[in-house]
């Protein structure tokens, strides 16, 4: 079921099944604000201000709400690729979205004009899941570099953890900060220990499957993809230490270390091709566990 409601004081269009509630603010990057339970317990990180901070065209991305589900894309950190700034945290987030519906599905519609992309996403409810489909169009007659990401926080619990197909001694790189204990980087500090961190796992993983387990709450949350297009996973963790904030984020990519320039030296690049399109399906779903 498709319905327009309000999320703080940002107008947002729920899709919801009798399994749960998810809030997408068109206005604000076609955000996913929230995903509750059947039983009202929100499962994405939430920033505590009730009134939304919105991210503008020369925001900083973590001065602005900074929370549950942004689209990335066509970058994480700011660069110049083919004479053309992408911001941080990319375009997609800052912009406003149309929206179509048939009552049972939305789609939400950018066209990034500077960049010549036409970003399309269609969310509904499905098997008991949470269903986004991603059509990315490259207008331009080149091949169109890029990284998309999924920066998906999660609410915090102590002892929660990152679970992937993926081994848990996989190599990682971090990319800043470092765990209290390497062997545990998957696992949620206790809040106040430590510093906020990054990693991504090296290796590719298609389909990519990634989820939370929260042991306390006895809940799990499963994202998953259904080709190979998204194969990496980033993971960021924030004791505490980010915007007082206590979470965990799962980061889904297409390509490595935030950016496509970074992409490119490690020889882990995405790219659309000239006149071409990318398409993809996340499908994210709780349970008790």
């Amino acid at each position: 079921m498709i319905q327009a409601c309000i999320y703080k004081d940002r107008p947002a269009i729920a899709v919801s099944c009798e399994g749960f509630k998810a809030l997408f603010l068109p206005e604000d990057g076609a955000k996913l604000a929230s995903f509750q339970t059947k039983s009202g317990d929100e499962l994405l990180a939430q920033a505590g201000s009730d009134k939304y901070r919105r991210l503008g065209a020369d925001t900083g991305y973590v001065q602005s709400e900074c929370s549950a589900f942004d689209d990335m894309f066509p970058t994480i950190d700011p660069c110049v690729i083919n004479g053309m700034q992408y911001s941080d945290h990319g375009e997609v987030c800052r912009r406003e979205h149309k929206t179509e519906t048939d009552g049972e599905r939305v789609t939400f519609i950018c066209e990034l004009e500077k960049l010549n992309i036409t970003y399309k996403k269609t969310a509904f409810a499905q098997d008991g899941a949470l269903q986004i489909k991603y059509s990315i169009e490259n207008r331009n007659s080149f091949e169109f570099p890029y990284v998309w990401a999924g920066h998906i926080m999660f609410r915090g619990e102590e002892g929660a953890y990152i679970v992937s197909d993926l081994e848990e001694n996989a190599e990682k790189r971090f990319m800043f900060g470092k765990p209290l204990s390497a062997e545990r980087a998957h696992i949620l500090e206790k809040c106040g220990e430590n510093k906020e961190y990054k990693y991504y796992y090296t290796k590719e993983s298609t389909p990519l499957k990634c989820g939370i387990v929260y042991p306390q709450s006895k809940k799990q949350i499963s994202v998953e993809f259904d080709n190979d297009t998204v194969k990496y996973l980033g993971v960021w963790m924030n004791p505490g230490d980010l915007n007082g904030m206590y979470n965990l984020a799962l980061e889904p990519c297409t390509a490595l270390y935030d950016s496509p320039l970074s992409a490119q030296k490690a020889n882990a690049s995405s790219y659309i091709g000239a006149g071409a399109t990318v398409e993809f399906t996340l499908k994210m779903k709780y349970k008790e566990v």
